[in-house]
């Protein structure tokens, strides 16, 4: 994918003003190397020696499916992985992933650019290169409830070569919401009318190069997603991570989960919304990821699932 002159609006220094204007402006900031060089090193080292080794199912967030590990030619993985900060299998791993998503100055950073004093980390992704993920909004999938105020965050865990394919949103994509509460649409419709709008609007795509350390905040409503790969020789190591601010509920555009069960790292709450491999979560998630494009069972499913969360009793 192409882009423009924009691609680099948006990197600016740590100012308060600047950072909350440009971002409520646009749906996006970048905040230059924030995450620190050893904790990065630290992370990589063990999921070289841990994780990429491992034949252990993941939950995939590119395919919706647990895999084990699939390299490519360069030895990379393939696959994203989900929900890494709480990997029962691989406390240390994660120990180290939290250590990143909950550090004091990135904790800041989304506290500056929102106004919102605090925020619990609910979801998280690690990609070794990059698995193309088509343009859409977070919200559909999670968010705040009310929704929209959910922050999303971009982290290179080293520089990022343009030829691997760069992450990209849409400045300004935040206003609209691409119809995707009509009744009847599906999954797999709703993400074509976002496609046509990132087609209308390339030349406003922006699509930054990012360096170790550097972060790309986005709001809940932004278009967003990964141009393609040029050169598979290069990886894409990075991570996400998805925060709820202090006194939202859990969901997203159609639900909303309560009586989550958070745990605490260094103060911060945290909630793995994605559970560790079993035949019954891999039937289950199979279920889901088909009823995206069903809306009948779509319905069915979410009123079942509201109906067994209104009879549990409170804590």
């Amino acid at each position: 994918m192409q882009t423009a002159s924009a691609a680099e609006l948006g990197v600016r220094p740590h100012v308060a003003d600047l950072d909350a204007e440009y971002y409520a402006r646009n749906g996006y900031v970048v905040l230059r190397g924030l995450v620190p060089r050893v904790q990065i090193a630290d992370l990589l080292a063990l999921y070289a020696k841990d994780i990429v080794p491992s034949r252990h199912p993941f939950f995939r967030q590119s395919s919706n499916a647990y895999q084990a590990n699939q390299l490519s030619a360069c030895g990379y993985v393939r696959q994203s992985f989900l929900d890494i900060h709480d990997y029962s299998r691989f406390p240390e791993f994660s120990r180290a992933a939290r250590d990143i998503f909950c550090a004091p100055a990135l904790m800041a950073a989304l506290s500056r650019v929102s106004r919102f004093a605090e925020f619990g980390l609910v979801q998280t992704m690690l990609f070794d290169m990059n698995t193309q993920t088509p343009a859409h909004q977070d919200w559909y999938y999670l968010d705040t409830v009310p929704n929209g105020n959910l922050i999303a965050a971009w982290i290179a865990l080293e520089d990022i070569d343009e030829r691997a394919g760069r992450f990209y949103v849409v400045p300004g994509s935040q206003q609209h919401d691409f119809g995707a509460r009509t009744p009847g649409r599906t999954h797999a419709a709703w993400l074509a009318v976002i496609r046509a709008y990132v087609e209308a609007h390339k030349n406003c795509i922006a699509s930054p190069a990012l360096r170790t350390g550097d972060v790309l905040l986005w709001n809940s409503r932004t278009v967003h997603g990964s141009s393609i790969t040029l050169n598979a020789a290069y990886s894409r190591k990075s991570l996400t991570a998805h925060y709820l601010p202090g006194g939202f509920e859990f969901g997203n555009l159609f639900s909303v989960k309560t009586g989550l069960p958070y745990k605490d790292h260094e103060g911060i709450r945290y909630y793995r919304n994605q559970p560790d491999f079993s035949q019954w979560n891999r039937v289950k998630f199979a279920v889901k990821t088909r009823a995206y494009n069903h809306p009948k069972l779509r319905e069915t499913l979410r009123t079942v699932r509201n109906k067994i969360t209104r009879r549990r009793p409170a804590d």
